[in-house]
């Protein structure tokens, strides 16, 4: 069995893997200030009923300093030595995807995860993963399996709360798409400026990067759209931009890596 990790800024997404499928997930709250025991009494608490036997462990973290913490883990609960990911040439040289040439490497682990996952699921056509995290971010794979960029907004959850906390009279509100655009109360008002908002951001910079490749190109060709994170439900109802929604394409997409790496 496989025991993968995916460290967010905001939570921490456990999963185990009986083969390709995922047998059991867990969701906690990122803290930097843990250290490795103390992660270890948490999951070793979430494991205590079940019976699995890890053959291996893999890592995505975007906070460096969770990285040695959740070796510790990996190493008390799996007693495995795990797979960190990065965008180490060596690693990157066993995956199905590459950077470009001269490229500065600055590739969130989560996203080099989608974007091997979406590449898989796609069979190979040019792809953009749009992730609802803290961040929200699309990240664009052309047809020959580079990953060529991408952009980085304001999740929608940060955008909600940066409201709250810097506007004395604006509320928290829960995350749901409005019935109407006209907002009649401080809560509806915020829903449709910021749900309906990102209705528009998402379907503007799909197309827009679209547009671009295309002109990079010199023509048009397929590009799938996949929506994962935790708030892509949000948006889901609303639009019809996505080709397809998969909660669980960060962990498939370590999964995944862990695979390629054995084969070689």
């Amino acid at each position: 069995m496989l025991f993968a990790v995916d460290i967010g800024n905001t939570n921490i997404v456990l999963a185990v893997f009986d083969g390709d499928t995922i047998v059991r997930e867990w969701r906690i709250a990122t803290d930097a200030r843990r250290t490795g025991d103390e992660y270890t009494s948490i999951i070793l608490s979430l494991l205590r009923n079940e019976d699995y036997t890890f053959s291996r462990a893999v890592i995505s973290s975007v906070v460096p300093a969770l990285i040695g913490p959740f070796v510790t883990v990996a190493q008390n609960v799996c007693r495995v030595q795990p797979l960190v990911i990065s965008t180490d040439p060596e690693l990157m040289k066993k995956l199905p995807v590459k950077l470009p040439e001269n490229s500065t490497r600055e590739l969130g682990t989560d996203l080099l995860c989608n974007a091997v996952a979406a590449r898989t699921l796609f069979k190979g056509k040019a792809s953009i993963a749009v992730d609802f995290g803290t961040a929200l971010t699309l990240t664009f794979t052309d047809s020959d399996g580079t990953i060529l960029g991408g952009t980085i907004s304001p999740g929608l959850g940060t955008a909600i709360k940066a409201l709250a906390t810097s506007a004395a009279q604006l509320p928290f509100v829960p995350l749901e798409a409005p019935s109407t655009s006209i907002g009649r109360t401080t809560k509806e008002a915020i829903q449709a400026g910021v749900v309906l908002g990102y209705k528009g951001l998402v379907e503007n910079l799909v197309k827009q990067v679209k547009e671009d490749f295309f002109k990079l190109k010199g023509k048009e060709e397929e590009v799938c759209v996949v929506a994962t994170g935790g708030l892509n439900s949000v948006l889901k109802p609303i639009t019809d931009c996505f080709t397809v929604v998969d909660k669980d394409l960060t962990l498939k997409g370590l999964k995944l890596i862990s695979d390629f790496t054995q084969k070689q």
